[in-house]
């Protein structure tokens, strides 16, 4: 009886060992279910971080993303996972081709430049409206530096073919003032970290103080040769980043794979170890209710201890490899977090970018790029409601004159002290942008008449409030405003021409006034 109350006592021990090892199983389990969740968000995330590279690229993110939404099976998705690798190799492969099309477009259209000086009246205005033109991603930057080299191709063919009919003198005093307020406007539109962005920023200090005509074609071509190099290093910059998370992302994939099937081999193996052990205690339960004498069951007895033994190591041998799994676990939530860390920084980085790309470096203002996407904007916001939309274009009056008397740095300050009172005057849904060199527009949409005149005469006498002193010389600064309201048939381009022409009206009629066109 002694005997069977000890095998009684080590079956009661065994399957405590086992419940505890079924309860350890559980934990690995859920543990892996929530890592493998960590995982999905990821993916997600990265989705959304590498948006704008590649249009096929996006798309198939975008693919994975809605697949990872739907909650599907992560070993459904790892050929995805495949097919993005791929592409991201692609997209390494086919750079240095993008980057010698580019070198052989700039040296063609480089060497027209050298020959033929002066642009036609049409052609400007195709420039501006190219350097205008917002950039969203790296390939939209080199299909922008494509189009420059390209108009500039087109206008000196067109120069050569029909000829001018100003004198060559003329022509070349525009050109060449054209030319240096296309370059400012264009390096000030740029963002360029490191060696590019430093030898932008000398340039365009230079071209403030004036350069001679010689070498402003030399000075156009190092701006192009800047952009370039600044979009490839930019380019190779998020190469490397796509690389990285692509290799991580491989292998995330594999060791996931490996631990979901390690997971239900385990799974399987505990659920025959319980089988064989209910096996092994309902025999004994059976032998004990019916055997009466222990000596003739004994024999039988000693058979189901070894396999309790068996079981007891398979028990262990389970153990180290929940135990490794484990640790591939915890092996992979450190390379996800830190995947993770290395997708926030990049997209603040990108944020800081979009904010740089869209803010006037000088007077922190939105610059011509945000202008024109935000009356685009709210154009069809009124097209929709039909509610007040008032544009408003503010110059600053003899601003030429005080650049020319007290200097550039003068200058500059004048334009951030207005663009800063300016800002205080409006309302958080106002938006005001830099339209040109000392003028700013003004958007305000859904105000009423009495409102909107009241804010524009504020913004009016609070600059010509202002104490400016320079030079020992107690200044006022005053501004004209020529203002205008959407009605009727019209489009942006519209109002930009009748809010120039209302600026004329106010110019005509002396400085400091605000001037109406309906």
């Amino acid at each position: 009886m002694t005997d069977i109350n000890a095998v009684a006592s080590q079956l009661s021990q065994l399957k405590l060992r086992l419940d505890q090892a079924q309860l350890s199983h559980r934990d690995a389990s859920l543990k892996s279910r929530r890592e493998l969740t960590i995982l999905k968000r990821l993916i997600s995330r990265l989705s959304v971080a590498c948006r704008g590279l590649d249009t096929e690229f996006d798309d198939k993110l975008a693919m994975l993303r809605q697949d990872l939404e739907q909650q599907k099976d992560i070993s459904q998705l790892i050929p995805r996972i495949a097919v993005v690798e791929r592409l991201a190799n692609r997209m390494g492969e086919s750079q240095p081709k993008e980057r010698e099309m580019l070198d052989k477009q700039f040296q063609r259209s480089s060497e027209i430049l050298r020959r033929f000086p002066g642009l036609p009246a049409q052609l400007k205005r195709d420039l501006h409206q190219l350097l205008a033109q917002p950039t969203t991603s790296l390939s939209g930057s080199f299909s922008q530096v494509l189009g420059l080299i390209s108009l500039y191709e087109r206008a000196l063919k067109l120069v050569a073919t029909k000829g001018l009919q100003n004198s060559p003198a003329a022509i070349q005093q525009d050109l060449q003032m054209k030319l240096t307020t296309e370059l400012q406007n264009l390096i000030t539109e740029l963002d360029f970290d490191g060696e590019a962005g430093d030898k932008l920023l000398t340039i365009r200090n230079q071209l403030l103080k004036g350069v001679a005509p010689s070498a402003l074609l030399e000075i156009a071509l190092e701006v192009l040769r800047l952009v370039m190099d600044g979009t490839h290093q930019e380019r190779h910059t998020s190469q490397q980043f796509l690389d990285t998370v692509n290799g991580e992302l491989g292998t995330l994939s594999k060791t996931t794979q490996q631990s979901a099937e390690q997971s239900h081999t385990i799974y399987e193996h505990r659920g025959e170890m319980t089988n064989e052990l209910a096996e092994i205690a309902q025999s004994i339960r059976t032998g004990l209710q019916t055997r009466k004498q222990l000596d003739s069951w004994r024999p039988e007895l000693t058979h189901l201890t070894k396999e309790l033994l068996v079981l007891a190591e398979r028990n262990k041998a389970l153990e180290k490899r929940e135990k490794a799994l484990l640790e591939q676990l915890s092996y992979n939530k450190s390379k996800i977090e830190h995947l993770y860390e290395q997708t926030q920084d990049y997209r603040q980085r990108l944020s800081d970018q979009e904010q740089r790309i869209f803010l006037d470096n000088l007077t922190k203002v939105y610059n011509r790029t945000a202008l024109n996407e935000r009356l685009e904007h709210e154009y069809r916001r009124w097209l929709r409601y039909q509610h007040p939309l008032c544009v408003t274009l503010v110059d600053i009056d003899n601003f030429r004159s005080f650049n020319k008397h007290y200097g550039h740095q003068a200058g500059d300050k004048i334009l951030k002290i207005i663009a800063r009172t300016i800002r205080k005057q409006l309302e958080p849904t106002d938006f005001i942008g830099r339209f040109a060199d000392d003028a700013f527009m003004l958007i305000l949409p859904d105000v009423g008449e009495e409102q909107r005149n009241q804010r524009l005469a504020a913004i009016r006498q609070a600059i010509a409030q202002l104490p400016f002193r320079f030079r020992d010389s107690n200044l006022t600064i005053t501004v004209s405003m020529g203002a205008t309201l959407f009605e009727s048939n019209d489009t942006p381009a519209n109002i930009i021409e009748r809010t120039d022409k209302a600026l004329s009206g106010a110019r005509n009629a002396g400085s400091n006034r605000i001037f109406w066109i309906f």
